[in-house]
């Protein structure tokens, strides 16, 4: 199991990684044509030069919108992928003041929680997908259901990636003594 869901949590990273890498370049060449016709081309430098020639046609009004939904999904897909290496912001002055057997106890129960919040917002992201399945956005024509979808795959994301934390927890804990699991963690960031 630990080890089925470990490869998974890898796959996921995998392919979160490279949408995240897709997103971004789309989103940056994007912006970059967009300033580009907005602030060149209609330019008054280039009115006088080319008076003959409407440049106006070249501002795509759709740009902006999708610029936009790139980034909301840059950013959920990042979310996923900071929670599996846990890079995310956390409060450990608990877990630096509590002796060293309560410290696994911690990290698991900081786990569980956090899959319960992940399972909270699959199931409401799910419901959310649903109302918003009848909604077109305005410029681009999609289904909303593709932007709000973020949400929902970020989710089940984060799920994965907090059992395998969750999963190796409890399989260090059963393996080696407590002195030993202390000098992994510090230098894996399990």
């Amino acid at each position: 199991m630990k080890v089925f869901m470990g490869n998974l949590s890898g796959k996921i990273n995998q392919i979160s990684r490279f949408f995240l890498i897709f997103f971004f370049v789309i989103a940056f060449l994007s912006t970059v044509y967009q300033v580009f016709s907005r602030f060149i081309l209609q330019s008054m430098m280039v009115k006088k030069a080319l008076p003959m020639v409407d440049f106006s046609i070249f501002n795509l009004t759709w740009i902006e919108e999708l610029i936009r939904y790139l980034f909301v999904w840059i950013v959920f897909l990042g979310i996923g992928i900071v929670y599996k290496s846990k890079g995310h912001a956390q409060v450990e002055i608990l877990h630096h003041y509590l002796p060293k057997k309560f410290k696994n106890k911690l990290l698991a129960f900081i786990e569980i929680v956090n899959s319960f919040l992940f399972l909270f917002l699959i199931v409401y992201g799910w419901s959310i997908l649903k109302f918003t399945s009848q909604q077109i956005s305005p410029s681009l024509g999609i289904n909303m259901t593709f932007i709000y979808g973020a949400v929902l795959i970020c989710s089940l994301s984060c799920l994965v990636h907090s059992s395998v934390h969750l999963l190796g927890l409890v399989s260090i804990k059963n393996v080696i003594k407590e002195d030993v699991y202390e000098e992994i963690h510090k230098n894996t960031n399990i």
